[in-house]
């Protein structure tokens, strides 16, 4: 039998930046359980769709995450 192999989640405290061209106007902090950092800042990216700064009427916006293992 083939056991399922579930790899451990780790806590992540993500910083998601929000730009408008090259001038950072806000952020918002998540923390995420993920397998790894990449996880946690895919799903920190994917949570900050719903934000209040995630206007679309923001001209060149754009998003960065930055994760940190707590």
């Amino acid at each position: 039998m083939r056991e399922n192999i579930v790899p451990a989640l780790q806590t992540f405290q993500v910083e998601v930046a929000f730009f408008s061209g090259d001038e950072r106007y806000a952020s918002e902090t998540y923390r995420i359980e993920a397998a790894n950092w990449y996880s946690a800042e895919q799903a920190a990216l994917e949570m900050s769709g719903a934000s209040a700064y995630d206007d679309p009427r923001v001209p060149d916006l754009r998003r960065e995450a930055c994760a940190r293992a707590c």
